[in-house]
C-alpha cells in the first residue's frame, strides 16, 4: 500500500504529507499546487488521482452534510458521492476522521474498506491534549475574567473531558463535570473534580461562568440555556452539528462558540504528527 492519495484537509494534512514522503511512501495530493514540496505529485483531477491509489486519505475534519470535501488545497467543490467511490480501486483503503451515517451507508453500499480515525483510541486520546489546550485558550480569550476561581462545568468525561477537567483544575478553576458513565465519574472524583448527576444539573447551571461540552448530541437545550447567566460562555467541542442549541443561545444573548477540530487549527504540527503516526501504524 505505497500509493497514497490525500484528497483534502488543512495544515495537519500538510504535515502528514511531509512525514509520509520522508518514510518512503509515494504520495499524491488533490491540489492546485505542490504545497512547496518538490517530490509531491499533485493534480486537481480527482479521477486521475484515485485510479492508482492504494490508500485514499480524506480530511480528519470529515465532510459537510452533503459529503463535500473540506480542503485548503483546492477551490473546486468535490462531492464524495457514488460516482466518486466508483473511481477508487476495489481493494483501496479509505481513511477519514469522522464517518457520518450518510457516508457509512454509501461506503458499505460500495464495499469500500474504511477506517474512522476518530474512533481509534490511539488517535483520539493523543488529540485530547491539543484539544484541551485549545479549549482553554478560547476560554481565556472570550471571557473577561481568569480561569482561576471561575466556576466551570464539563459535559462528558471521555477522551477529551478528563484531560480538560484536569487542566482546568490545575489552573485553579472550581471544576464540575457531569457524565452518565460511572467509570468516568469515578476517574473524575479521583482527580478532585466535583461530579454531579444530570438530574441535579439545573441546580448548578445558574452559577457557572464557563460551560464546556464534549457530548456529540443536542444536550444543552433551550430549557438548559434558560438557566445560564448572560455573562457565561459556552464552548462546544463536539463534532458538527455540536451539542448546543446555538439558535436559542443567540436569541438569549448567551455567547456560545462551536469549536470542533481544535488540534488542526491551533496545533497543526502536533496534530499532523499524531495523524501520521496513526496512519503509518494502520498501514504497517
Amino acid at each position: 500500500m505505497n500509493n497514497i492519495a490525500v484528497i483534502g484537509g488543512d495544515k495537519r494534512e500538510e504535515v502528514l504529507i511531509r512525514i509520509l514522503l520522508e518514510k518512503g511512501f509515494k504520495v499524491s495530493v488533490l491540489s492546485e499546487n505542490n504545497l512547496g514540496i518538490d517530490e509531491l505529485f499533485y493534480t486537481d483531477d480527482h479521477a486521475l488521482l484515485l485510479q492508482n491509489a492504494d490508500v485514499v486519505i480524506a480530511p480528519v475534519s470529515g465532510l459537510d452534510d452533503n459529503l463535500f470535501l473540506k480542503s485548503r488545497f483546492i477551490n473546486n467543490n468535490i462531492q464524495l458521492n457514488s460516482s466518486f467511490f466508483d473511481l477508487m480501486k476495489k481493494d483501496a483503503l479509505f481513511l477519514i476522521g469522522v464517518v457520518t451515517e450518510k457516508l457509512k451507508k454509501l461506503l458499505e453500499e460500495k464495499s469500500i474498506s474504511f477506517v474512522e480515525l476518530a474512533s481509534l483510541d490511539s488517535f483520539a486520546i493523543k488529540n485530547a491534549v491539543p484539544t484541551a489546550e485549545g479549549a482553554i485558550k478560547i476560554a481565556i480569550e472570550e471571557t473577561g475574567f481568569t480561569i482561576h476561581n471561575s466556576k466551570v462545568i464539563i459535559y462528558g468525561l471521555g477522551r477529551i473531558g478528563i484531560p480538560l477537567a484536569w487542566r482546568l483544575k490545575v489552573l485553579g478553576a472550581d471544576t464540575y463535570a457531569v457524565t452518565r458513565s460511572k467509570e468516568a465519574a469515578a476517574r473524575g472524583m479521583d482527580l478532585g473534580i466535583k461530579m454531579i448527576t444530570y438530574n441535579l444539573l439545573d441546580d448548578y447551571l445558574p452559577a457557572m461562568d464557563i460551560i464546556f461540552n464534549t457530548v456529540p448530541c443536542k444536550i444543552i437545550t433551550e430549557e438548559s440555556l434558560s438557566l445560564v447567566k448572560k455573562s457565561a460562555v459556552i464552548i462546544d467541542l463536539a463534532s458538527y452539528p455540536g451539542g448546543v442549541d446555538f439558535e436559542s443561545a443567540g436569541r438569549m444573548g448567551i455567547k456560545a462558540i462551536h469549536a470542533p477540530g481544535l488540534p488542526g487549527k491551533l496545533a497543526p504540527v502536533t496534530a499532523g504528527k499524531i495523524l501520521a503516526d496513526t496512519i503509518i501504524e494502520i498501514l504497517e
